[in-house]
C-alpha cells in the first residue's frame, strides 16, 4: 500500500506539478523531448511578474505583482502585449495562443526539478522584434532546460508604444519594457529557488532586440546585482540605438490620435485615456510617417534605468561586472531583414542601388557632412572592381555591407570596449544555417538573422508545428549543432566558460575550446556542425566601422 500511495504521489507531481510563488501557488504541466523521454520538463506558463499596466499604471515603471488566493492555472501561456498581427508572419510557427492584451506581463518557467534547493543554473530569455513585436514564448526551451539540466526562464515585457513612449520628463521616462524585464528578474531573484534554480547563477540571454535589451542590462544600474552573466545573439545596445530627443515622436504620436500637445501633462493623460488599440493605430501611423525606416519609440536616457548614453558607460567603465558571451550570424542581412524593405530583394542590385540604400543608412546612422567620403570608404572596402555588372554580386556585397553595419561592427565594438576594461568576454560567429530553413530559400543566403533561434534552444528534439500544422523536419546536421550551441549556452551559465562542462550533466557533448576575447588576442569561435576558433573577425572591415568612420563624423564636428 506504501509503494501504490508513493507511486500515486510521484505520478500526481509528474502531471500537475504544484510550486508557491511570493505571490501564490501556481500549477503546472509537463512536457518531454522526443530523444529524453523518461526525464520530465515541469513547465509552468503565464505567471505574473508584475501588477498589469493599465489604467494610470500605463507608461509608468511596473509594479510588483498582486497576489492571488488558492492555486492559479500555470498550463496556459499568458496574452501577448499589445502589438500589430505582424508577429504571426514573422515567426512562421503554430501559436498557442493569439490574443493582446495590457495585462501581459506574465514570464513561464521550465525547469528539470521540483527539488527546491537544486541550485540549477538559470537563464532567462528576453525576446527579440525590434522592441516593436514578439513574446517570451514562442518556442519551447525544453530541449535546453532537459538536455543541460539549467531553468529557464522566458518573459514578456511591453513593446512599440505601451513600452517605450517617452516625452523626455517625468510625465512619461520611458525604458518601460526594459523596467518590465527588471521587474521580471526581481521576480526571479524571490521565487527561482521553489523552481530548483539558483538566483546567484542568473544568466540573462536574447536575440536581436533581446540582445539590445541585454547589453543595455549590463550598462543599466538598477540591473546591478540581479544577473552575473550575459549573452547577446545578434544585437548590442546600437543595434536599437537611443533616442536622443524623444518629445517631437511622442507628440507626433499624440497629433494622430488628436491629443492636446502643449503640455506633456496633459498629453500624456490624453494617451492614457485611449484604448490600447488606438494606441496601435497611432504607432502604426508614426510608422508610416518615418516610412517604415526607423523603431518609433527606441530607448532614452532617463537617468534612472539609463544614466548617459551606452558608449559613455562603456567607454568609462560604468559596467556591471559580468561575463559577456556575444556574437552575430555571418550573414545577418542576408534575406529575412532586407526582403521586408527593399523592394524587389533578391533579384539583384545594380551598384548605384546598393550605395545609395547605403547612403540614406549612413544619413540616419551618422550624423556627418562626410558621408561621400563614408560611402566612397565603403565601396573601396567592399565592392569588387572586377565585377561591377554582376548584380547578384553587387546585391550580396550590399547585405554584407548592411550587416556589417548593423549588427557585426556594433558588436565587436562592443567585445572591444568591454574586454578593456577588465571584463570577460567571449565572441562568436555563427555560421551554420538550419536545414529547414536554407532549403526554403536560395543558396546564396549564409546564416541569417533569426536562424540561431532554430538551433540554440533545441527545437530539433521537440514537436514544434509551422503555422500551417505541419511538424518542423530536422536533419542530424541540426541535432549535432544544437547539442554542442545548448552545451557551450549552458556551460557559460554554470562557470562563465563556454567550453568548462564542471557541474553539468555528465551527457553533455565535449565541445571545442572557446578562448577569450582580449584586447591583445581578439579571439572568437566560429559555430558550425565542427566548431572551430579563429582570431580577428573581419578585422579590415571593422575597422572602417569602428575607427574610419567614427573619425569622419568626429572630423565633422557634429555630436
Amino acid at each position: 500500500m506504501f509503494i501504490l500511495l508513493t507511486a500515486a504521489s510521484v505520478l500526481a507531481d509528474d502531471v500537475s506539478p504544484v510550486v508557491t510563488t511570493a505571490s501564490g501557488k501556481v500549477r503546472g504541466t509537463v512536457q518531454y523531448t522526443n530523444d529524453l523521454p523518461d526525464k520530465p520538463v515541469y513547465t509552468f506558463k503565464g505567471i505574473p511578474y508584475a501588477a498589469p499596466p493599465v489604467g494610470d499604471l500605463r507608461f509608468r515603471a511596473s509594479q510588483p505583482a498582486v497576489p492571488w488566493e488558492g492555486i492559479r492555472d500555470a498550463s496556459q501561456l499568458g496574452p501577448f502585449c499589445p502589438q500589430d498581427n505582424t508577429i504571426f508572419s514573422i515567426f512562421p510557427v503554430q501559436m498557442e495562443q493569439t490574443s493582446f492584451s495590457e495585462d501581459c506581463l506574465t514570464l513561464n518557467v521550465e525547469t528539470p526539478t521540483m527539488e527546491r534547493d537544486a541550485g540549477l543554473p538559470v537563464l532567462i530569455w528576453i525576446h527579440g522584434g525590434a522592441l516593436i513585436i514578439g513574446a517570451g514564448w514562442v518556442m519551447p526551451h525544453a530541449s535546453l532546460a532537459s538536455h543541460q539540466d539549467v531553468v529557464v526562464v522566458s518573459i514578456n515585457y511591453r513593446v512599440g508604444v505601451h513600452g517605450f513612449l517617452s516625452t523626455g520628463d517625468a510625465h512619461a521616462p520611458g525604458n518601460f519594457g526594459f523596467l518590465d524585464q527588471v521587474q521580471a528578474m526581481v521576480w526571479v531573484q524571490e521565487n527561482i529557488r521553489n523552481f530548483g534554480g539558483d538566483p546567484d547563477r542568473v544568466t540573462i540571454f536574447g536575440q536581436s532586440a533581446g540582445a539590445a535589451s541585454v547589453c543595455y542590462h549590463v550598462v543599466s544600474p538598477l540591473s546591478k546585482g540581479l544577473f552575473q552573466r550575459a549573452i547577446s545573439q545578434s544585437g548590442v545596445c546600437q543595434t536599437v540605438e537611443v533616442n536622443p530627443k524623444p518629445l517631437p515622436r511622442a507628440v507626433m504620436l499624440a497629433e494622430v490620435l488628436n491629443c492636446d500637445t502643449k503640455h506633456t501633462a496633459s498629453m500624456v493623460a490624453c494617451l492614457r485615456e485611449k484604448s490600447s488599440g488606438e494606441l496601435i493605430t497611432g504607432h502604426q501611423l508614426v510608422m508610416q510617417k518615418l516610412n517604415f525606416e526607423e523603431v518609433p519609440f527606441p530607448p532614452v536616457v532617463d537617468t534612472t534605468f539609463l544614466p548617459s548614453h551606452p558608449n559613455d558607460l562603456f567607454d568609462q567603465g560604468h559596467t556591471n561586472h559580468v561575463d559577456y558571451l556575444l556574437g552575430v550570424n555571418n550573414h545577418e542581412y542576408g534575406y529575412a531583414v532586407p526582403l521586408g524593405v527593399i523592394p524587389n530583394y533578391g533579384q539583384g542590385m545594380t551598384k548605384d542601388k546598393s550605395l545609395s540604400t547605403l547612403k540614406r543608412t549612413l544619413n540616419r546612422a551618422y550624423p556627418s557632412s562626410y558621408h561621400d567620403d563614408m560611402i566612397t570608404a565603403v565601396s573601396t572596402v567592399y565592392f569588387d572592381p572586377d565585377i561591377p555588372d554582376d548584380p547578384m554580386a553587387i546585391q550580396h556585397q550590399f547585405t554584407l555591407a548592411a550587416g556589417d553595419q548593423l549588427f557585426v561592427a556594433p558588436t565587436v565594438s562592443i567585445a572591444n570596449k568591454y574586454a578593456a576594461s577588465g571584463g570577460n568576454v567571449y565572441l562568436y560567429e555563427n555560421q551554420y544555417a538550419p536545414s529547414r530553413l536554407s532549403a526554403a530559400r536560395p543558396d546564396w543566403v549564409g546564416c541569417d538573422h533569426v536562424d540561431d533561434l532554430y538551433v540554440m534552444p533545441g527545437v530539433a528534439f521537440l514537436d514544434v508545428r509551422t503555422s500551417d500544422g505541419e511538424l518542423m523536419a530536422f536533419n542530424s546536421d541540426d541535432r549535432r549543432i544544437s547539442l554542442d550551441m545548448m552545451a557551450y549556452w549552458a556551460n557559460f551559465a554554470r562557470t562563465g566558460n563556454p567550453s568548462d562542462r564542471t557541474g553539468g550533466p555528465a551527457d553533455s557533448p565535449t565541445v571545442p575550446e572557446w578562448p577569450q576575447y582580449t584586447p591583445d588576442n581578439p579571439a572568437y569561435m566560429k559555430l558550425d556542425v565542427t566548431s572551430s576558433a579563429d582570431v580577428g573577425l573581419k578585422t579590415e572591415k571593422m575597422k572602417l566601422w569602428n575607427d574610419v568612420i567614427p573619425k569622419l563624423v568626429a572630423a565633422s564636428g557634429k555630436d
